[in-house]
């Protein structure tokens, strides 16, 4: 135990080393060695802030996007095609992956390094608090909670970091020259000393996926008899639902990619690598196959997916813990609110307090929309362009609006996720929401994905025709029509594109995917500055994350990115 906690001190230093300069001061929500000592008490409060941190303001900036973990969703959907802004006069999301502009050493990429390794610095103060010789059920359950954070973080760091070909001549031939394919970000660890975090380089992928599932096995055993109370904290149902998304990353990854199946095999008996357990694959076709069961394991956890009436629910719709949420962030009255700096300030049409009143509205993109048939009930979470304007408002339309505020709300617009209460007014009592991180939904696609490579495409597309049909068609005329894996693929993309809209689940799914990004196209709603899209069969190069100079010039071992800044031409009609 004493070594453990003697290493803390080093692991404060290192992680600051990854995000700033020695001298910055850490956030109040992370503990410092002073405060861990051996009792159940002492662990169970740096258990807690370790949850904080999801929701504290804090990414190395005073951005009005900087608002915990939520922000970084938004920035993600952003990213893509189907959340364009109305006006940009007001949009904080503006700079950076909405416009491809200032992606080189400025303050929003920066904010993805500091904000993910502070919070993996959290779960490593706990990590290396714990003795697991000693644990008692309660401090099992610590242990795991704090290994789901720290494996959720370092995926999505490797997700954004990790560079992807992306058709660009000029950067894909730096990336090469410069030897970072493969490489995802540096580890730090409970045991990571400051000598060792400045001068840490990326590790390869083969490494990352190997810890990352170590620390999810971990988490398996150690929240094994684990019943939660708050859906913040991991259990096992988590854990699975991680496994799958990872499952899924790596299936894609070597199907696409051969060589690095290659790699990866051939690594699993390095004796560097041998404190994780090896991954036991052969195939891609192993990893979907994992991947599906592991979502058919929450699935049958007795989740249920969200109903027509809790989606539209006036009060409570998106904001509130339901029976399909697996995991979630629950922000609190005393999580320093405020009235732009938020979630729902930034994304709901149905307060008067954030930026949409001044024209910044979310919309879902009009390809999408275009796609979504009456039948479909999700279709009224966004606003047809026969019925803006209107007064009094449609009747098919479930809102927090009045006639008039409806007839100055533009087409597309979407209030999926309404205010706490349906308080419109009042930002302690409105801003004050839960946002699913994870819902079983997301397991029934990732399960008729994975099940499409293993049984074949027919098998996938029933699965999915099922649970659209039962779920989400108000008639049962769903259907999928795709020929081969491809389309079938994209047909999945579109459903799971507008199930998920707002809550940052599909960028993911276009990088591992390398899908294109078409935000230009006659017709388009995107704004004239945002209108650009990525080459076919390669990821856009907005997905690929600079690492800025705050952190390059402290771990001398790291090697960047190519700086993606306005590397695409926008589209003209």
């Amino acid at each position: 135990m004493k070594k453990l906690l003697k290493n803390i001190v080093f692991i404060s230093l290192a992680s600051i080393t990854f995000s700033s300069c020695l001298e910055e001061t850490f956030p109040t929500d992370i503990a410092t060695s002073d405060q861990v000592s051996v009792s159940e008490e002492a662990l169970g409060a740096l258990s807690n802030s370790v949850i904080a941190y999801m929701t504290t303001y804090d990414g190395g900036t005073s951005d009005n996007t900087n608002f915990g973990y939520a922000g970084f969703m938004m920035w993600r959907d952003v990213m893509l095609q189907d959340m364009p802004v109305y006006s940009t006069s007001y949009d904080y999301f503006n700079y950076g992956f909405g416009t491809t502009s200032y992606l080189g050493d400025y303050p929003v990429p920066s904010m993805f390094w500091t904000y993910h390794y502070n919070l993996i610095n959290n779960a490593n103060l706990l990590i290396g608090s714990i003795d697991p010789e000693t644990m008692t059920e309660t401090t099992k359950s610590y242990l795991g909670n704090a290994l789901v954070y720290r494996a959720m973080a370092y995926m999505d760091l490797s997700r954004y970091f990790e560079y992807k070909h992306t058709g660009v001549s000029s950067l894909d031939s730096k990336a090469e020259a410069n030897g970072i394919y493969g490489l995802t970000v540096p580890l730090i660890t409970e045991n990571t000393s400051e000598e060792e975090g400045r001068n840490n380089p990326r590790v390869p992928f083969y490494k990352m996926y190997r810890f990352i599932m170590n620390d999810l096995n971990n988490a398996e055993k150690y929240l094994s008899n684990f019943q939660r109370e708050k859906k913040n904290w991991a259990d096992l149902s988590v854990v699975y639902g991680m496994k799958a998304r990872l499952w899924m990353e790596l299936g894609s990854r070597f199907e696409l990619y051969p060589d690095d199946l290659a790699t990866q095999i051939s690594h699993d008996k390095d004796a560097e690598l041998e404190t994780y357990a090896s991954l036991n694959i052969n195939s891609a076709s192993d990893c979907y196959a994992n991947a599906a069961s592991y979502a058919r394991k929450v699935i049958d956890k007795g989740y249920t997916p969200v109903g027509e009436a809790q989606w539209h629910d006036t009060a409570s719709g998106f904001n509130t813990v339901n029976d399909a949420w697996i995991f979630a962030i629950l922000i609190g009255a005393n999580d320093g609110l405020s009235s732009w700096k938020a979630f729902i300030s930034q994304i709901s049409p149905e307060q008067t307090f954030g930026t949409t009143q001044y024209g910044a509205y979310r919309m879902i993109g009009k390809s999408l929309f275009d796609k979504i048939p009456d039948a479909d009930w999700r279709k009224t979470s966004w606003i047809a362009p026969d019925d803006a304007g209107k007064n009094p408002v449609p009747s098919q339309y479930k809102t927090l609006l009045s006639d008039e505020q409806w007839a100055n709300i533009p087409a597309y617009t979407g209030f999926k996720f309404r205010p706490n209460q349906g308080n419109m007014g009042n930002y302690l009592i409105g801003n004050v929401v839960n946002i699913p991180l994870m819902r079983v939904e997301e397991m029934y696609f990732i399960e008729a994905e994975a099940v499409a490579h293993t049984q074949g495409v027919q098998t996938g597309i029933s699965l999915l025709e099922n649970f659209m049909n039962t779920y989400r068609y108000k008639d049962g005329s769903y259907k999928c029509n795709s020929s081969n894996m491809e389309l079938f693929i994209d047909e999945l993309l579109v459903q799971k594109r507008i199930e998920f809209w707002g809550e940052g689940i599909l960028a993911f799914d276009y990088k591992r995917l390398e899908k294109q990004i078409i935000r230009g196209y006659t017709g388009t709603n995107t704004p004239a500055t945002h209108r650009y899209n990525s080459i076919k069969g390669y990821a856009a190069p907005w997905m690929n994350v600079y690492i800025t100079s705050s952190e390059y010039k402290y771990n001398l071992s790291i090697i960047n990115n190519p700086d993606p800044s306005s590397s695409i031409e926008a589209w003209e009609e």
